[in-house]
């Protein structure tokens, strides 16, 4: 059979080993030919096409095409994509001056959290992510009133059938945030700001009101502190108030546990010496997220409450040395406790690689730090590790950085401590003072505000 097949006056080459006739005759690949008439042999093609040759008494051949859809919103932006190519990514045309956001047609059925694709009752997803095709044709987008993109996937593979997902706007508009929310905005605090904001609440309505136990929460996730007033005198109120924040972490110090001086103290803690700027038990895997202290007497002259906000400092010491952040992200610190048969030890850099904000700091568990090498390099590593972490420290424990604060009794200060550094001025051990403390452990805390909707 020849490769040219004239329809009318029009002339088409069409690839040779398409029409190559088999041994029972001129069929192969669906396509036959009887007499002047050429067609497809099976269900039309579902995507669009062009018509290609005349009508003279001839079924046209039919060749398929790309086809872009534009979807367009209320505010000018628009979807586009190619239903012809199950392949083809989705992009999201936000003006002429910005580069479209691409997302591929797999992400985005991964991503649909429908009832269909979530089981409503238990929030587990009904598939793998290797569940879902490379290829998924589509036969529509459209705009709902909310400004929300819904895609229409055909013969879905879950559903068998045409699949409706639904994608809120803001995962387009603001693509940097996470795709179930935004994060509410962390306010870095000094002195002067923590004191205007006064993050000051009553322990009754954090416990009995909805509304304000919100508000508490998103301002510890905002502030990393906050201070609850007129706290009973009980031994008992830190674990009801460390109940509503998340899971207790129970220590070798206890689920709960004093602080209040004493002879032959095991921790710098419970003695009446000044207590610098630090984060509690870095020498731990996994190091508590919230600390609360809560004042159950201070009548000694002395014994101010110190509180610094690390995430500040880490910001500050990025933006003023840049030259100098790798010393204090690629060195790593080793903290340890090894006391009344107990012995933590965990090693970790002053400043993260993977967060601008988190910083470790516990000098009183710090375990000399062990130079690169007795070389004189080693040596000059060390000087360079110590000369930006003196930088870091100045910037913490600058006055306008320290809010101070004498604690009364029946508050209780309610902190993030792996944010929040914390301290002590020295007190007369004549009188007394004494706090009862505890933790709450870091997933847990997690997932209520993400509950809540505030993470």
């Amino acid at each position: 059979m020849s490769a040219t097949i004239i329809l009318g006056r029009s002339l088409r080459l069409v690839p040779r080993n398409i029409y190559r006739a088999p041994k029972h005759g001129l069929q192969r690949q669906g396509l036959y030919l009887a007499g002047r008439q050429l067609s497809l042999s099976g269900q039309p093609p579902s995507i669009p096409s062009t018509v290609s040759g005349e009508h003279n008494g001839i079924t046209p051949i039919k060749y398929p095409i790309r086809r872009n859809v534009r979807t367009d919103d209320r505010h000018g932006f628009f979807w586009e994509t190619d239903l012809g190519d199950p392949r083809n990514t989705i992009k999201f045309h936000r003006g002429a001056s910005l580069k479209p956001l691409v997302a591929s047609r797999t992400w985005l059925r991964d991503s649909c959290t429908c009832e269909k694709c979530v089981d409503s009752s238990s929030g587990q997803k009904r598939y793998a992510s290797t569940d879902v095709p490379s290829k998924l044709p589509i036969s529509a987008l459209e705009v709902t009133t909310d400004g929300d993109l819904q895609i229409h996937f055909e013969n879905d593979f879950l559903t068998h059938d045409t699949h409706v997902s639904t994608y809120p706007r803001g995962i387009w508009r603001h693509p940097s945030k996470r795709f179930m929310g935004a994060i509410p905005e962390l306010k870095l605090w000094h002195r002067e700001s923590l004191i205007r904001a006064s993050p000051y609440y009553s322990y009754e309505s954090f416990m009995t009101s909805e509304p304000k136990y919100y508000a508490v929460m998103t301002a510890l996730r905002s502030y990393g502190i906050v201070f609850l007033v007129d706290v009973p005198p009980s031994e008992e109120a830190v674990k009801d108030i460390a109940g509503k924040l998340g899971v207790i972490q129970d220590t070798f110090y206890g689920t709960t546990w004093d602080v209040i001086s004493k002879p032959n103290a095991e921790n710098v803690a419970y003695t009446s010496s000044y207590l610098g700027l630090h984060q509690d038990l870095l020498y731990m895997c996994n190091v508590p997220r919230i600390q609360l202290l809560h004042c159950l007497r201070n009548t000694c002259e002395g014994g101010e409450s110190l509180f610094s906000d690390g995430y500040r400092a880490a910001h500050q010491f990025r933006l003023q040395l840049p030259h100098q952040v790798s010393h204090l992200t690629e060195r790593p610190v080793t903290y340890h406790y090894n006391k009344g048969g107990h012995s933590y030890q965990q090693s970790r850099p002053v400043l993260s690689k993977d967060s601008k904000e988190s910083i470790y700091w516990s000098p009183p568990f710090q375990h000399p730090i062990q130079p690169d090498s007795l070389t004189q390099e080693g040596m000059f590593e060390f000087a360079e590790w110590q000369a930006a972490v003196r930088h870091l420290k100045a910037m913490f424990e600058s006055w306008s950085s320290i809010y101070q604060y004498k604690m009364l009794p029946g508050q209780v200060a309610v902190f993030d401590n792996r944010r929040v550094l914390h301290g002590r001025c020295a007190f007369d051990s004549s009188g007394e003072r004494w706090l009862k403390g505890a933790y709450v452990e870091n997933s847990s805390y997690e997932s209520r505000i993400k509950s809540l909707g505030i993470a």
